[in-house]
């Protein structure tokens, strides 16, 4: 027979005075005959039916006497009600604590969010929320969250908002903890950077499927947490506490061009930037030393300068460029997307004619 604690608290206690109406009301026995055959006050007796009034040994023995049910099982009805009670009471204490925790937590981040990514519901109880916080994710209390270092790729000034940024990076690094490695990173191994461009230059099969596969083999965790509103980050880089390096991108712009320099740029914070000591790096600025040197760096990996020399000598028009840089491009075995959009970059000319073949093949939102 289980024990008290064994029991599965109702969500609203139940008094033992419902009960004894419902069996009154089976047995078309009125309330008021009923309270003068055990000898109570109608106004009393309506108490007990509403559960304001418990059921004492005295009564239990009339109704047992009137109705067959044994005294027992009503003194044992008003005592499980007694603890539903209680422990209904002692839930409603911790849930108000929670709320109130809850409240700071979303002064910094966006709880909601988290939680309906990471549970995918947003029907929790405040408790069951902070739960989710604390040990899902790994959060300390409120007073002591704040950015978790690491390395941004931003391309906008806009969506730059810190609790937003702050979220994100927490799910970002929740998403990648699923994530499995079977090799140890190696920072000056760069051999398998020839499989990774041949991915992007190909841009077909599943394209992400395929560099989560390549990075993975060399040590790094690499996964896709579109972006949230008003945190306009397109990759995060940063080295775990467990000593595994990740790539996390958000694919906010589904473009093979954006995703090779996406994951060239953080390869870049991997490899230059990231060590046991400094494990990752908090910068919201748009340029700055480390972040040129992760631009510089994606840009010669995707297209290496003594290639980039041979470039056609035009820029007349969009339209020609987009031409004539396209065969150079498929000449030199280089996807055309990138090589234009490393031209965009550098010249800040955008408007080309797009087609599909930009779109990074495998990707579904």
């Amino acid at each position: 027979m289980g024990t008290k604690n064994e029991r599965l608290t109702p969500f609203m206690p139940v008094a033992p005075g419902v009960t004894l109406k419902e069996e009154l009301e089976a047995r078309a026995i009125k309330q008021k005959d009923f309270s003068e055959k055990i000898g109570m006050r109608p106004s009393h007796f309506s108490e007990l039916l509403k559960g304001k009034r418990s059921i004492s040994s005295e009564v239990a023995d009339k109704l047992e006497s009137e109705l067959g049910i044994s005294a027992k099982i009503w003194l044992h009805l008003q005592a499980d009600y007694e603890y539903d009670c209680k422990v209904a009471e002692e839930k409603s204490i911790e849930e108000q604590r929670a709320q109130l925790l809850i409240q700071k937590y979303e002064q910094k981040i966006d709880v909601k969010l988290l939680v309906r990514k990471v549970k995918n519901t947003t029907s929790m109880t405040f408790v069951e929320m902070v739960d989710v916080l604390q040990n899902d994710l790994g959060l300390p209390k409120p007073a002591d969250l704040f950015y978790e270092q690491g390395k941004f790729h931003k391309s906008e000034k806009t969506g730059t908002d810190e609790r937003a940024i702050l979220t994100w990076v927490i799910l970002a690094r929740y998403v990648a903890k699923q994530q499995h490695t079977t090799a140890s990173f190696k920072r000056d191994d760069d051999s398998y950077y020839a499989a990774l461009l041949d991915v992007f230059n190909q841009n077909s099969g599943d394209v992400l499927s395929s560099t989560k596969d390549i990075l993975a083999e060399n040590g790094v965790r690499f996964c896709v947490v579109e972006k949230i509103p008003h945190a306009s980050i397109d990759g995060y880089s940063f080295m775990d506490n467990d000593g595994i390096p990740s790539i996390v991108v958000t694919m906010r712009y589904n473009r093979i061009d954006n995703l090779a320099f996406a994951v060239f740029h953080e390869l870049a914070h991997l490899k230059l930037h990231l060590s046991d000591t400094q494990r990752s790096f908090v910068n919201l600025l748009e340029s700055n030393k480390i972040e040129d040197e992760a631009n510089k760096y994606a840009s010669l990996q995707l297209v290496p300068d003594f290639i980039w020399r041979t470039r056609p000598n035009v820029m007349i028009s969009s339209r020609l460029i987009q031409k004539h840089y396209s065969e150079w491009a498929e000449e030199k075995g280089i996807n055309k997307w990138i090589v234009m959009g490393r031209i965009a970059h550098e010249t800040g000319m955008y408007k080309f004619a797009q087609d599909n073949s930009r779109e990074v093949s495998g990707w579904k939102h």
